[in-house]
Protein backbone atom coordinates (compact mmCIF):
# COMPACT_ATOMS: atom_id res chain seq x y z
CA UNK A 1 0.00 0.00 0.00
CA UNK A 2 1.26 3.70 -0.82
CA UNK A 3 2.35 5.87 1.43
CA UNK A 4 0.84 9.31 1.89
CA UNK A 5 3.75 12.27 1.39
CA UNK A 6 3.67 15.80 1.58
CA UNK A 7 6.04 18.44 0.18
CA UNK A 8 6.94 21.34 2.26
CA UNK A 9 8.18 24.31 -0.07
CA UNK A 10 7.75 24.43 -3.13
CA UNK A 11 10.60 26.07 -4.34
CA UNK A 12 14.24 24.88 -5.41
CA UNK A 13 14.86 21.26 -5.57
CA UNK A 14 11.13 20.51 -4.53
CA UNK A 15 9.82 20.55 -8.19
CA UNK A 16 12.80 17.34 -8.69
CA UNK A 17 11.34 15.58 -5.81
CA UNK A 18 7.81 15.83 -7.21
CA UNK A 19 8.81 14.87 -10.53
CA UNK A 20 9.93 11.52 -8.64
CA UNK A 21 7.16 11.10 -6.36
CA UNK A 22 4.38 10.98 -8.64
CA UNK A 23 5.43 8.11 -10.63
CA UNK A 24 6.47 6.14 -7.45
CA UNK A 25 4.54 3.31 -6.48
CA UNK A 26 5.51 3.48 -3.29
CA UNK A 27 4.42 6.75 -2.30
CA UNK A 28 1.29 8.84 -3.38
CA UNK A 29 1.71 12.99 -2.69
CA UNK A 30 -1.34 14.40 -0.86
CA UNK A 31 -0.45 17.51 -0.70
CA UNK A 32 2.02 20.54 -1.46
CA UNK A 33 2.51 23.18 1.59
CA UNK A 34 3.76 26.54 0.56
CA UNK A 35 3.06 29.69 1.94
CA UNK A 36 4.41 31.95 -1.10
CA UNK A 37 4.85 29.57 -4.05
CA UNK A 38 2.53 27.94 -5.68
CA UNK A 39 2.66 25.97 -9.17
CA UNK A 40 -0.31 25.30 -11.71
CA UNK A 41 1.83 22.62 -13.59
CA UNK A 42 1.30 20.66 -10.23
CA UNK A 43 -1.05 17.66 -10.02
CA UNK A 44 -1.38 17.83 -6.36
CA UNK A 45 -3.27 20.13 -3.73
CA UNK A 46 -1.62 23.47 -3.34
CA UNK A 47 -2.01 24.73 0.64
CA UNK A 48 -1.15 28.00 2.18
CA UNK A 49 -1.97 27.31 5.21
CA UNK A 50 0.13 24.91 7.63
CA UNK A 51 -2.52 23.27 9.69
CA UNK A 52 -5.40 22.75 6.63
CA UNK A 53 -2.40 20.88 4.80
CA UNK A 54 -2.27 18.83 7.56
CA UNK A 55 -6.12 18.15 8.60
CA UNK A 56 -7.00 17.84 5.05
CA UNK A 57 -3.84 15.81 3.25
CA UNK A 58 -3.19 13.90 6.41
CA UNK A 59 0.57 13.39 5.59
CA UNK A 60 2.25 9.77 6.61
CA UNK A 61 5.37 11.26 5.95
CA UNK A 62 6.89 14.83 5.00
CA UNK A 63 9.67 15.69 2.47
CA UNK A 64 11.01 19.06 3.23
CA UNK A 65 12.29 21.22 0.53
CA UNK A 66 12.76 24.38 2.15
CA UNK A 67 15.65 27.01 2.67
CA UNK A 68 18.62 27.22 5.09
CA UNK A 69 16.52 30.13 6.76
CA UNK A 70 13.33 28.41 7.50
CA UNK A 71 14.37 24.57 7.69
CA UNK A 72 14.79 24.33 11.34
CA UNK A 73 11.31 26.34 11.90
CA UNK A 74 9.78 24.28 9.19
CA UNK A 75 10.90 20.83 11.00
CA UNK A 76 10.02 21.76 14.57
CA UNK A 77 6.54 22.66 13.00
CA UNK A 78 6.33 19.01 11.03
CA UNK A 79 7.50 16.97 13.93
CA UNK A 80 4.60 17.60 16.08
CA UNK A 81 2.24 16.06 13.25
CA UNK A 82 4.61 13.59 11.10
CA UNK A 83 6.95 10.87 12.34
CA UNK A 84 8.44 10.18 9.11
CA UNK A 85 10.64 13.36 8.06
CA UNK A 86 12.99 13.32 4.76
CA UNK A 87 15.09 16.75 5.00
CA UNK A 88 15.68 17.01 1.40
CA UNK A 89 18.68 19.54 1.31
CA UNK A 90 20.48 19.17 5.15
CA UNK A 91 22.17 22.63 4.42
CA UNK A 92 22.15 24.22 8.01
CA UNK A 93 24.36 26.89 8.81
CA UNK A 94 25.32 26.03 11.96
CA UNK A 95 25.98 22.41 14.46
CA UNK A 96 23.61 23.99 17.24
CA UNK A 97 21.25 23.81 14.27
CA UNK A 98 21.48 20.14 13.58
CA UNK A 99 21.69 19.44 17.33
CA UNK A 100 18.04 21.20 17.82
CA UNK A 101 16.39 19.16 15.21
CA UNK A 102 17.77 15.91 17.03
CA UNK A 103 16.05 16.77 20.32
CA UNK A 104 13.13 17.79 18.44
CA UNK A 105 13.37 14.22 16.39
CA UNK A 106 14.15 11.96 19.50
CA UNK A 107 11.40 14.18 22.03
CA UNK A 108 8.58 13.75 18.92
CA UNK A 109 10.12 10.02 18.24
CA UNK A 110 10.11 10.83 14.66
CA UNK A 111 11.97 9.10 11.98
CA UNK A 112 13.96 11.64 10.18
CA UNK A 113 16.69 11.22 7.34
CA UNK A 114 19.23 13.60 5.67
CA UNK A 115 18.71 13.80 1.68
CA UNK A 116 22.36 13.11 1.15
CA UNK A 117 21.13 11.55 -2.17
CA UNK A 118 24.76 11.19 -3.35
CA UNK A 119 25.16 7.96 -1.49
CA UNK A 120 22.42 6.38 -4.24
CA UNK A 121 24.25 8.27 -7.48
CA UNK A 122 24.46 5.38 -10.38
CA UNK A 123 28.23 6.08 -10.69
CA UNK A 124 28.63 5.30 -6.79
CA UNK A 125 26.33 2.20 -6.59
CA UNK A 126 28.33 0.41 -9.40
CA UNK A 127 31.84 1.71 -7.78
CA UNK A 128 30.37 0.13 -4.42
CA UNK A 129 30.13 -3.14 -6.25
CA UNK A 130 32.71 -3.52 -7.37
CA UNK A 131 35.08 -2.18 -3.86
CA UNK A 132 33.02 -4.94 -2.17
CA UNK A 133 34.87 -7.46 -3.98
CA UNK A 134 38.66 -5.75 -3.20
CA UNK A 135 40.88 -7.23 -0.89
CA UNK A 136 42.26 -3.12 0.04
CA UNK A 137 41.60 0.04 -0.66
CA UNK A 138 44.46 2.42 -0.06
CA UNK A 139 43.51 6.16 -0.88
CA UNK A 140 40.52 7.99 -2.43
CA UNK A 141 40.27 11.31 -4.21
CA UNK A 142 37.62 13.54 -5.09
CA UNK A 143 37.40 16.83 -7.26
CA UNK A 144 34.10 18.35 -7.41
CA UNK A 145 34.04 21.81 -9.44
CA UNK A 146 31.09 23.77 -9.88
CA UNK A 147 29.61 27.42 -10.42
CA UNK A 148 27.85 28.60 -7.51
CA UNK A 149 29.00 32.27 -6.71
CA UNK A 150 28.17 33.26 -3.45
CA UNK A 151 27.23 30.62 -1.86
CA UNK A 152 28.43 28.49 0.85
CA UNK A 153 30.87 25.64 -0.24
CA UNK A 154 30.72 23.88 3.06
CA UNK A 155 26.84 23.58 2.98
CA UNK A 156 27.13 23.27 -0.82
CA UNK A 157 29.72 20.45 -1.34
CA UNK A 158 32.02 20.04 1.53
CA UNK A 159 29.74 18.29 3.82
CA UNK A 160 28.05 15.97 1.05
CA UNK A 161 31.60 14.68 -0.21
CA UNK A 162 32.71 14.09 3.19
CA UNK A 163 30.00 11.72 3.46
CA UNK A 164 30.53 10.46 -0.12
CA UNK A 165 34.19 9.35 1.17
CA UNK A 166 32.75 7.70 4.19
CA UNK A 167 30.70 5.61 2.39
CA UNK A 168 33.41 4.22 0.00
CA UNK A 169 35.88 3.96 2.81
CA UNK A 170 32.91 2.08 4.96
CA UNK A 171 34.95 3.78 8.21
CA UNK A 172 34.13 7.23 10.20
CA UNK A 173 37.16 9.59 9.71
CA UNK A 174 40.06 9.74 12.49
CA UNK A 175 41.85 12.59 11.43
CA UNK A 176 41.15 15.98 9.57
CA UNK A 177 42.30 18.98 8.16
CA UNK A 178 41.32 21.64 5.29
CA UNK A 179 42.75 25.18 3.75
CA UNK A 180 40.28 27.56 2.01
CA UNK A 181 41.29 29.93 -0.70
CA UNK A 182 38.91 33.23 -1.45
CA UNK A 183 39.50 33.99 -5.41
CA UNK A 184 35.92 35.00 -6.27
CA UNK A 185 34.57 36.67 -3.08
CA UNK A 186 36.44 38.24 -0.57
CA UNK A 187 33.92 37.45 2.54
CA UNK A 188 33.65 33.43 1.89
CA UNK A 189 35.65 30.66 0.98
CA UNK A 190 35.09 29.31 -2.70
CA UNK A 191 37.89 26.40 -2.70
CA UNK A 192 38.71 24.08 -0.25
CA UNK A 193 41.09 21.13 -0.22
CA UNK A 194 41.04 18.71 2.67
CA UNK A 195 42.36 16.02 3.90
CA UNK A 196 41.22 12.84 5.93
CA UNK A 197 42.42 9.97 7.12
CA UNK A 198 40.08 6.76 8.36
CA UNK A 199 40.07 4.86 11.09
CA UNK A 200 40.77 1.52 8.73
CA UNK A 201 43.88 3.30 7.32
CA UNK A 202 42.52 5.01 4.11
CA UNK A 203 44.06 8.59 3.15
CA UNK A 204 41.50 11.11 1.37
CA UNK A 205 41.87 13.88 -0.69
CA UNK A 206 38.80 16.08 -1.52
CA UNK A 207 39.24 19.08 -3.74
CA UNK A 208 36.39 21.27 -3.89
CA UNK A 209 35.42 24.65 -5.38
CA UNK A 210 32.51 26.22 -6.21
CA UNK A 211 34.08 29.11 -9.17
CA UNK A 212 34.62 26.73 -11.83
CA UNK A 213 33.78 27.64 -15.39
CA UNK A 214 32.73 23.83 -15.62
CA UNK A 215 30.83 21.25 -13.70
CA UNK A 216 33.40 18.42 -13.22
CA UNK A 217 32.94 15.50 -10.45
CA UNK A 218 35.90 12.72 -10.57
CA UNK A 219 36.03 10.26 -7.60
CA UNK A 220 39.03 8.39 -7.79
CA UNK A 221 40.00 5.60 -5.53
CA UNK A 222 43.49 3.04 -5.57
CA UNK A 223 42.88 -0.36 -4.50
CA UNK A 224 44.51 -3.74 -4.65
CA UNK A 225 43.30 -5.02 -8.30
CA UNK A 226 43.48 -1.37 -9.61
CA UNK A 227 42.40 2.22 -9.72
CA UNK A 228 38.83 3.13 -10.57
CA UNK A 229 37.83 6.84 -12.02
CA UNK A 230 34.23 7.39 -11.55
CA UNK A 231 32.82 10.28 -13.83
CA UNK A 232 29.86 11.48 -11.57
CA UNK A 233 28.94 13.93 -14.13
CA UNK A 234 29.32 12.11 -17.78
CA UNK A 235 28.52 9.26 -16.02
CA UNK A 236 30.87 6.70 -16.54
CA UNK A 237 33.31 4.16 -14.93
CA UNK A 238 36.13 2.37 -15.44
CA UNK A 239 39.05 0.68 -13.76
CA UNK A 240 43.09 0.88 -15.09
CA UNK A 241 44.92 -2.02 -13.87
CA UNK A 242 48.13 -4.46 -15.38
CA UNK A 243 45.98 -5.20 -18.57
CA UNK A 244 44.86 -1.64 -19.62
CA UNK A 245 41.53 -0.38 -19.11
CA UNK A 246 38.28 -1.94 -18.24
CA UNK A 247 34.90 0.07 -18.75
CA UNK A 248 32.54 -1.07 -15.74
CA UNK A 249 28.90 -1.19 -16.16
CA UNK A 250 26.76 1.74 -14.75
CA UNK A 251 22.87 1.67 -14.61
CA UNK A 252 21.74 4.78 -15.93
CA UNK A 253 18.73 4.18 -14.97
CA UNK A 254 19.65 4.06 -11.20
CA UNK A 255 17.58 7.69 -10.30
CA UNK A 256 19.12 8.41 -6.79
CA UNK A 257 16.53 10.53 -5.67
CA UNK A 258 13.92 7.87 -6.69
CA UNK A 259 16.44 4.86 -5.14
CA UNK A 260 16.39 7.02 -1.57
CA UNK A 261 12.91 7.14 -1.46
CA UNK A 262 12.82 3.51 -1.37
CA UNK A 263 14.65 3.46 1.22
CA UNK A 264 12.73 6.04 2.73
CA UNK A 265 9.85 3.83 2.50
CA UNK A 266 12.07 1.14 4.39
CA UNK A 267 12.51 3.26 6.96
CA UNK A 268 8.71 4.64 7.48
CA UNK A 269 7.52 0.91 7.66
CA UNK A 270 10.63 -0.65 9.73
CA UNK A 271 11.46 2.23 11.78
CA UNK A 272 15.38 1.16 10.60
CA UNK A 273 17.47 2.68 7.52
CA UNK A 274 21.42 1.40 6.87
CA UNK A 275 21.46 3.03 3.61
CA UNK A 276 20.59 6.39 4.72
CA UNK A 277 22.28 9.30 6.08
CA UNK A 278 20.64 10.02 9.43
CA UNK A 279 21.18 13.10 12.35
CA UNK A 280 24.17 12.10 13.60
CA UNK A 281 26.38 11.35 10.63
CA UNK A 282 25.64 15.16 9.60
CA UNK A 283 26.76 16.21 13.17
CA UNK A 284 29.89 14.25 12.79
CA UNK A 285 31.02 15.98 9.54
CA UNK A 286 29.70 19.06 10.67
CA UNK A 287 32.18 18.57 14.14
CA UNK A 288 34.93 18.01 11.75
CA UNK A 289 34.70 21.97 11.07
CA UNK A 290 33.87 23.19 14.22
Amino acid sequence: MKLKIGIVGYSGIAKKHYAILRRSDKFEVCGVFDASCRDDHCRAKFFDDFNSFIEEAKPQAIVLCLSSDELVFGFFKCAKYCKNILIAEPKFKSLSEIKEIKYAATTNKANVCSGMSLRFNPVITSLKRALAKEEEIYSINISHCVSMPGKNIVRELCMFDIDLAKILSNSEIYEFSYSEANKTNARSADNVAMKLKTKNQILINISNSISSCINRFVVEVNAKSGVYIGDLSGVRLHQLNEYGQINLKVYQDENEIKTQYDEFYNLCQSGESSELSNLDDLIKIKELFA
